[in-house]
């Protein structure tokens, strides 16, 4: 079983897009509005890894700017030539499951860029967080994520998802939600009986069923060969 085991987690992903961090910043800050516009639960005093003393983050576009510089600064590792692109890393001051990590504006060189919400898993989630984990949440923070960052691929997914498809370089992750850019083509009658197709400007959007946390291994794998992946 994976690590991450039934922690659902959205990402993104894409290629090279070298960016400044004026650039990142402001794509961060209105991704940001738009959470928590989807719900309280999401509108939230981040704390940064950047930030040492661990208070709520400044998340004004110059703040993001200051947190982005930073992470590409020696101190934090990374090189100062345009390339490895900028780390921000958001998690509660309260420490309840909840995070955002975004690696964006750089080459696409070890690893893509992307970004990424973490949601609390069914076994930590207190009472009146419960409602982050349902369908209409999950689908909202799927499609700001398409919205502002333009990724190539997308899912909502847990880690038993992930574990059911081989980790290869560039595939498109399969999930409760899958997303991908206009220009990939698949077998829509291929796909299994619990799928829901929806066109978004920018791509396709493949929703598997109404419970997020419950979708078959029969299911992800379908999709999977819709993509024309090997099963």
């Amino acid at each position: 079983m994976s690590m991450f085991g039934r922690r659902p987690t959205l990402a993104g992903y894409w290629g090279t897009r070298v960016q400044s961090s004026q650039e990142v910043a402001q794509t961060m800050r209105a991704f940001l509005d738009d959470l928590e516009a989807i719900d309280p639960g999401l509108a939230l005093p981040w704390v940064s890894t950047a930030e040492f003393d661990k208070v709520p983050a400044d998340l004004s576009v110059d703040g993001l700017v200051r947190i982005f510089e930073h992470s590409r600064s020696k101190e934090m590792g990374y090189s100062d030539t345009p390339g490895p692109g900028y780390d921000v890393d958001l998690s509660p001051e309260d420490g309840t499951a909840r995070r955002i990590i975004a690696r964006v504006g750089g080459l696409e060189t070890s690893a893509p860029n992307s970004v990424r919400v973490s949601l609390p898993t069914e076994k930590d989630v207190p009472p009146e967080l419960r409602r982050l984990l349902e369908p209409d949440v999950g689908d909202a923070i799927m499609k700001v994520i398409v919205k502002h960052w333009e990724p190539d691929r997308a899912r909502w997914s847990i880690g038993d998802y992930l574990d059911l498809q081989p980790r290869v370089r560039g595939q498109i992750q399969v999930g409760w939600e899958t997303y991908f850019h206009s220009g990939v083509t698949f077998d829509r009658s291929a796909l299994p009986q619990s799928a829901a197709v929806e066109e978004l400007p920018t791509g396709t959007l493949i929703r598997l069923g109404d419970k997020p946390m419950e979708v078959a291994a029969a299911d992800i794998v379908a999709v999977r060969a819709a993509l024309g992946y090997r099963v």
